[in-house]
């Protein structure tokens, strides 16, 4: 179960962070990224092989807005349209209370799914500080991520930081040479 430190809406954008990396790729993977969220846990057990390909579809348009979001580009209508009408609909599912206190989601499994990671986007966009929202300057990475401290450039520092550093540092070898 991953540890879980940011938004929904960014940990779901950020479970593909390059072209041919992709954690989400098969439904046991997607079950096992949503076990750090009890609620969307209990829903992708419930999910079918062919209804992963629309959770990977919304996960794309997620990423989609977060990057445009990033750039201050103007997001297509029909990217906006796609990325935040399961988050603004009605919600396709009740809460039944569980004994002993808290409560579980009762509905369809992929629309309750599209609808919270949907509405995950919605509370983000509509949280975000201006200037709070980057994208990782590493090297073909793809990742989102709040800036809680000044300068933070990359999504994790001891990946894409250490890439960068090592690669600077090559650069500086061969100059001198």
């Amino acid at each position: 179960m991953p540890s879980v430190a940011d938004p929904l809406a960014i940990e779901f954008a950020n479970t593909r962070s390059s072209a041919g990396r992709d954690r989400i790729a098969t439904l046991e993977q997607f079950r096992g990224w949503a076990g750090g969220w009890p609620a969307l846990a209990a829903l992708a057990a419930e999910l079918g092989e062919d209804e992963l390909a629309e959770v990977l579809s919304q996960r794309d348009t997620t990423q989609t807005v977060l990057h445009r979001l990033v750039g201050a580009d103007r997001l297509p209508e029909d990217v906006w349209e796609r990325a935040m009408r399961p988050g603004l609909a009605a919600a396709p599912f009740q809460l039944v209370a569980v004994p002993g206190g808290g409560a579980t989601l009762a509905g369809e499994p992929l629309a309750t799914v599209r609808h919270l990671v949907g509405r995950a986007l919605v509370d983000l966009v509509l949280n975000l500080r201006p200037g709070e929202l980057h994208r990782c300057h590493g090297v073909g990475c793809e990742r989102v991520f709040l800036a809680r401290r000044a300068g933070r450039r990359w999504c994790d520092s001891r990946i894409c930081g250490n890439r960068a550093r090592v690669a600077a540092h090559a650069r500086r070898h061969r100059e001198t040479l």
